[in-house]
């Protein structure tokens, strides 16, 4: 990726080794492989990377005939296992209305762009401005080199009752890189005084999408590695082992929080992992937010208490 002199007898392991993986996995005869609709944790990435198998990340839209961005090490251009990657040649990006840090809505322009949605003027109007861009709804910024950084969507953005805006999907990153058990996270906090998160453990999986009811049994021998006794989420609830383990994780996370208003305060693990089946997940596994805080609202209200009254 950083175009550095190949290490000693790379050939050979090539051969002997990474070759014989890539036919393994049915992959010998792939020339790019790609992935996009969801973000990819960079560890995953990066192990794909130590076997010789570069994941081509890819951002677009239906509207953008499929993809706008793409990232090659082949290239020749700065590495990234975190960005999009960047335009595609003859397209072109916007960031509309960048905050203090620079994320803000993905503006997309360029002949991939589709002309309008059939016989719906009023939607068409709404989606492409007066300058030909297309409204992504997705926020991100650009950094130096041109690589493009998705960090929410614009309507899950959160305002907090102190009126600050907080992107959850950065923060859910972090605290996934931070607990790797947690298989899925909610950010709480539209209207709220402060943050607060849903945690899910990994679960058997039936078929992607659809956990089962037993928890992971590698998950359980990585938390019983550290010293955590509870087998079940009611106990893990009250295992004061894995109450710290999560603390610290959640602490971690919060440190790499751009202000105090995103840090998580309080968080709540649920019994069970989201699913397509149960409509909180989307085919291409997106959390359907609204439906989550509707079905736990009973869970949610437990982390915001009362204030006495005066």
């Amino acid at each position: 990726m950083e175009n550095k002199p190949k290490p000693f007898a790379w050939d050979f392991a090539k051969a002997i080794v990474y070759n014989n993986i890539k036919k393994a996995l049915g992959l010998d005869q792939c020339r790019m492989i790609t992935f996009g609709a969801a973000p990819l944790n960079v560890e995953t990435r990066t192990y794909f990377c130590s076997l010789n198998l570069f994941l081509v990340n890819t951002f677009g839209m239906s509207e953008t005939a499929g993809p706008q961005t793409y990232y090659s090490p082949f290239t020749g251009k700065p590495p990234s296992l975190k960005s999009a990657g960047f335009a595609l040649p003859g397209t072109s990006f916007l960031i509309m209305n960048p905050d203090r840090d620079g994320n803000g809505e993905i503006c997309i322009r360029g002949r991939n762009r589709f002309m309008g949605y059939y016989k719906d003027e009023e939607n068409t109007k709404k989606a492409i401005d007066d300058r030909a861009y297309l409204h992504s709804g997705d926020l991100g910024h650009l950094d130096k080199h041109g690589h493009l950084f998705i960090t929410g969507r614009l309507k899950e953005l959160i305002v907090t009752a102190g009126g600050e805006n907080v992107a959850p999907l950065l923060i859910e990153n972090e605290v996934r890189n931070a607990l790797p058990e947690i298989s899925q996270c909610v950010v709480i906090g539209e209207n709220r005084k402060y943050l607060s998160i849903l945690l899910t453990l990994k679960h058997v999986q039936e078929k992607v999408g659809f956990p089962g009811k037993d928890l992971d049994p590698v998950m359980l021998q990585e938390l019983q590695s550290k010293g955590i006794k509870g087998k079940t989420p009611e106990e893990l609830r009250k295992d004061p082992a894995f109450i710290k383990y999560i603390e610290e994780g959640i602490n971690k996370a919060n440190s790499k929080a751009i202000s105090r208003a995103q840090n998580i305060r309080k968080w709540y693990l649920l019994d069970r992992d989201f699913s397509i089946e149960n409509d909180e997940v989307t085919p291409t596994l997106k959390l359907k937010r609204a439906v989550i805080a509707k079905r736990y609202a009973k869970e949610i209200e437990s982390m915001y208490p009362p204030e006495p009254k005066l």
